[in-house]
């Protein structure tokens, strides 16, 4: 039961965060005990990519930019895809 909450939630988020128009969209899970969410979801998120590896019509990689953390008394999940981009310096200091 808990494997299909956290698909679940996983899926909203997901959807959620594709399409908002806000600048740094985020869902909040409030939780009593966020470590202990943080983990399943973690644990899920690598149970299916290795259950989907073999799956042809299923994107095995379609929670891996999801980012979980834990912020007071709620799991927060955004996404990877929204963080600053990397800035590359070369040795003198110019910008790639």
């Amino acid at each position: 039961m808990q494997s299909t909450d956290i698909s679940d939630a996983l899926d909203k988020a997901i959807e959620y965060l594709d399409t908002s128009e806000s600048d740094e969209p985020r869902v909040e899970i409030p939780s009593d005990n966020t470590f202990a969410l943080r983990m399943r979801m973690h644990r899920f998120i690598k149970s299916f990519k290795i259950q989907m590896k073999d799956n042809e019509s299923v994107d095995e990689n379609k929670y891996n930019h999801l980012k979980i953390i834990e912020k007071g008394g709620d799991v927060v999940i955004t996404s990877s895809l929204e963080q600053q981009p990397l800035i590359l310096k070369t040795d003198e200091g110019k910008q790639l």
